[in-house]
């Protein structure tokens, strides 16, 4: 019986690679394994779970959805010129305008000890202590203060109680947010 059955399947499968330009949908269900074949393949059984997408061709027809445009009204023309603002008298007209100073950037030492932790959501720049580089992160925490409040190298984690904690972890591509 099985080896009719494994027989059958090659078959079908056999069929199914040379007849490729024809459509069809197969469903094979045995128990604990379902194959499919028609838009990919899917393969799954205990501890399996596979999809290859279909390559080549698709025949039929391709439906895509647009979002509508936008339509934005022309200005109206200008009555009057607007004046340009003028500057001080006793500013030098060749001179530079004075550099804009950055925002400080914490460390992640200095936002260990400058943070108090409260349930919501925060939105933050730390300095990534592996690239030496600002980086945005964003953040939930749960209702409640935490316990504890652990600081590594590379590293921050609020923990609430056994089980419920929230790390916040930097690496070369920035900062990743883990939380249970």
């Amino acid at each position: 019986m099985k080896r009719t059955v494994i027989l059958g399947a090659a078959v079908v499968a056999g069929l199914l690679g040379v007849v490729s330009a024809s459509q069809a949908q197969v469903f094979v269900r045995a128990p604990f394994v379902r194959v499919g074949v028609g838009d990919g393949v899917y393969v799954r059984a205990p501890f399996v779970n596979l999809y290859v997408p279909p390559s080549g061709p698709v025949y039929g027809p391709r439906i895509v959805y647009l979002p509508p445009p936008i339509v934005v009204p022309a200005m109206p023309p200008a009555s009057e010129p607007v004046p340009l603002p003028k500057a001080p008298p006793n500013a030098d007209p060749k001179a530079p305008p004075p550099p804009i100073q950055p925002a400080q950037v914490m460390t992640l030492d200095a936002f260990a000890k400058s943070f108090q932790p409260k349930a919501g959501s925060f939105e933050t720049t730390i300095i990534n202590p592996v690239t030496n580089q600002p980086t945005p992160v964003r953040f939930l925490l749960p209702e409640g203060s935490p316990r504890r409040v652990v600081v590594t190298r590379d590293s921050i984690e609020f923990i609430y109680r056994i089980g419920q904690w929230v790390r916040i972890e930097f690496d070369r591509d920035g900062a990743k947010v883990t939380s249970r």
